[in-house]
């Protein structure tokens, strides 16, 4: 009895042994199945737009099974630079930055490359880096040649106040350049007169309307258009254009098909704006991170120079909506719904 009960312990510890070694083997995650981390960081969620860029690239993370850790800066340069280097600290596998500064962000690519991060330049370009992988947005100069095309086309001579996105924004600048490839010869011929030509600092409504209101007073509200970069700076022209009784009396640019724009159109005191589906150019930026993580190749369908280098580009075509197809473009595609025109 002693022999079988001293067989049988053993018998247990061996099995022990055994059961003990086997989480060890099982932990190690098959070859090239291990979870890819995209770091994420966005300047600001001020405007309607980039609230539905983060909520666009978290949607397809989770329906792709990466991990996005997304940071917002909160349009303030310093913080977006604590929070990249947070987020390289961590471990990511690929970096989408979307700059507040296009310029300075430069030095968060180079930090990035250092540690052998690929980093994708998201909507926004960054400027003076020669280590950049990849751009993704719109066509930003076409998108202001149809701003421009169309305010010409409204109002082909007066009295034009001219307003350009933030300074910081590399995007501002190739708006301003298209649109003015329409705009500035007729300047030059003597039929468009600029009353006002101002940057919007930050792309703040508020600087937006300050613009506007001085325009207004200093030229006794003559006015005949407004080339305003994006939706939030025509609400805050369109407001002060109502104040002094003008609302949709003088056509004005937009872009981003903003809700509020939408219903602006709707009633008359916005003409147009610039459609540009960030669900589209949301999902582009994770699939292409997903491609750089693993290594593959990236097809790019054109180049933008950023200051060093021509960089390999993701270009989306982005859409005028005016009243005419705002159904069609906007509402169709259940970009809004028809409630938000009411």
């Amino acid at each position: 009895m002693k022999k079988v009960l001293a067989l049988l312990l053993v018998t247990i510890m061996l099995v022990t042994v055994f059961v003990g070694c086997t989480p060890k083997e099982e932990a190690v995650a098959p070859e090239g199945e291990e979870k890819i981390t995209i770091g994420l960081s966005l300047p600001t969620q001020r405007e309607e737009r980039w609230v539905r860029d983060k909520e666009k690239m978290e949607a397809v993370a989770k329906e792709l099974g990466v991990e996005l850790i997304v940071k917002v800066a909160d349009a303030n340069m310093q913080e977006q630079i604590s929070q990249v280097e947070a987020l390289l600290a961590q471990g990511i596998d690929v970096l989408i930055l979307a700059p507040h500064d296009a310029s300075a962000a430069a030095s968060l690519v180079d930090k990035a490359k250092q540690e052998g991060i690929p980093v994708i330049s998201y909507d926004r370009l960054i400027t003076n880096t020669d280590v950049l992988d990849i751009y993704i947005s719109f066509d930003n100069v076409k998108v202001g040649e149809l701003q421009g095309k169309y305010i010409t086309e409204q109002v082909p001579e007066g009295k034009y106040i001219l307003m350009s996105g933030a300074p910081t924004d590399n995007n501002a600048k190739l708006f301003k350049e298209g649109a003015m490839k329409y705009i500035q010869p007729l300047i030059d011929s003597g039929k468009i007169t600029v009353i006002a030509e101002q940057a919007v600092e930050n792309w703040v409504p508020e600087n937006a309307l300050k613009i506007v209101e001085a325009a207004l007073a200093a030229n006794n509200n003559e006015v005949d258009a407004i080339l305003a970069p994006n939706d939030g700076t025509a609400g805050a022209a369109i407001q002060a254009l109502a104040a002094q009784g003008l609302a949709g009396q003088v056509p004005i640019t937009g872009q981003d098909a903003e809700k509020a724009a939408a219903k602006r159109i709707v009633d008359g005191t916005q003409s147009m704006t610039i459609f540009k589906d960030t669900r589209d150019l949301g999902k582009a930026a994770i699939e292409v991170a997903i491609q750089l993580a693993k290594g593959e190749s990236v097809a790019a369908n054109g180049a933008v120079e950023n200051g060093k280098i021509d960089v390999p580009s993701v270009l989306l075509e982005a859409t005028v909506v005016t009243a005419d197809n705002i159904q069609e473009v906007l509402v169709k595609s259940g970009y809004i719904t028809e409630a938000d025109l009411r």
